[in-house]
């Protein structure tokens, strides 16, 4: 899926409206990328929660449905920061200065899912705010960049715990 909503992003900004292109398909674009990224953190959480195997695709199409926007941006908020809360990592794995290290595509896909969202609010709800072609295929590309550098971050327990997160911030945080 989000291989398809990256690609109706890229259809949409490189329209040819004569001239400057459409805001709304600009607008459309942005809405479209972040969906693509959206959907590609929630199924990828699914597959570390579920599994990945056929059989077991119905039970992940189930939990999907379980993910909440402000949720995941609040995981990604704290995940694209130096540091997790205190509460949640006490019981994690430490450097040797006491501080449990964030890896780096786990920042930085955090970092482009909190701001997409905002984009997309802008994007979706404030008419004042204007688009330029340029800037939304710049924001495409991350989107694709991002998403395969995070496939290429080896199956770990930070991988798999940052995933589960996008499902179970809420809670973890407030206990």
């Amino acid at each position: 899926m989000h291989q398809d909503l990256i690609e109706q992003a890229k259809s949409l900004a490189e329209l040819d409206d004569r001239g400057a292109p459409k805001q709304a398909n600009l607008r459309r674009a942005v809405s479209a990328a972040y969906y693509a990224l959206f959907h590609f953190l929630v199924d990828q959480a699914c597959r570390a929660i579920v599994g990945t195997q056929h059989n077991q695709q119905g039970f992940r199409h189930a939990l999907a449905r379980g993910f909440v926007h402000t949720t995941m941006k609040s995981a990604c908020g704290s995940f694209s920061a130096t540091q997790l809360p205190d509460t949640v990592v006490k019981s994690l794995p430490k450097n040797p200065d006491g501080k449990y290290l964030i890896p780096d595509q786990i920042k930085q896909i955090s970092t482009l899912f909190k701001e997409l969202q905002q984009k997309r609010h802008l994007a979706d709800y404030d008419l004042s705010e204007r688009f330029r072609r340029s800037e939304v295929l710049s924001l495409i590309r991350q989107v694709a960049q991002h998403i395969e550098a995070f496939t290429t971050l080896p199956l770990s327990d930070d991988r798999q715990f940052f995933l589960i997160c996008l499902l179970s911030w809420k809670e973890l945080t407030n206990r």
